[in-house]
């Protein structure tokens, strides 16, 4: 007998580099507690979840096809096939976290939109940064993979379905963006948005990641693995 899918919502965050030192200045304090939080662990990319999620809407996950034309030759037509994903969700903004294992709180997700959209690819002294020249696609470059390129946060939407059942979208490379909405004397609230994925994936697993346990793992549809 079919059921509606209705169960527990979860969004996770992870960094796409591996570029881990003990941060310190050229950013704010709560952007230097942000990328900590995502790089607790120097050789691994461990998954942290943006905490009191409402709702999630995906808004694009799919193959796109362009086409274009050779100059000077009316017959010859190329296809260039790339993956798209974008899409955001709500959350009930606070001070701290209280999943166990969650070093990412809602302040330093924000600073971390704020000043590290395209996440970092470079650590000159102890300060993240975002070096473009050394992004292959900005400057021309052949693509890498989803295991290596550098660029962005990986952002993993989960669904249970039914018990030992997730369902798991799953984007990479992904530029992320933040608002938030203030109310007097009431919680606030934030929306966390993400696009420009160059990878994305979909698929079922038995179990949910440990949040600051489970590993990063494009490779796997569904993509994380245990460490």
């Amino acid at each position: 007998m079919a059921t509606f899918i209705k169960d527990s919502v979860r969004v996770y965050i992870a960094r796409e580099n591996v570029t881990s030192k003990t941060w310190s200045g050229g950013i704010s304090s709560l952007g230097v507690l942000g990328a900590a939080a995502l790089s607790q662990n120097t050789s691994s990319r461990e998954i942290m979840e943006v905490e009191n999620v409402t709702g999630v809407s995906i808004g694009s996950f799919n193959l796109e096809f362009d086409t274009f034309q050779t100059l000077k030759d009316a017959f010859d037509h190329d296809i260039e096939i790339k993956e798209v994903g974008s899409g955001s969700c709500d959350f009930i903004a606070k001070n701290g976290t209280n999943t166990t294992g969650n070093d990412l709180s809602h302040d330093e997700l924000w600073a971390l939109a704020y000043e590290l959209p395209n996440g970092w690819n470079s650590a000159p002294g102890t300060v993240p940064i975002w070096d473009p020249a050394a992004d292959v696609e900005a400057t021309g470059g052949a693509p890498k993979t989803a295991a290596t390129d550098d660029r962005g946060y990986a952002i993993i939407v989960e669904q249970k379905i039914a018990t030992s059942s997730y369902l798991f979208w799953c984007f990479f490379n992904c530029k992320i963006a933040c608002s938030i909405n203030f109310a007097s004397k009431q919680a606030s609230r934030g929306t966390l948005s993400w696009d420009d994925a160059r990878f994305i994936s979909f698929d079922k697993h038995t179990a949910a990641p440990v949040v600051g346990t489970s590993i990063l793992a494009p490779a796997v549809a569904y993509g994380w693995s245990a460490p």
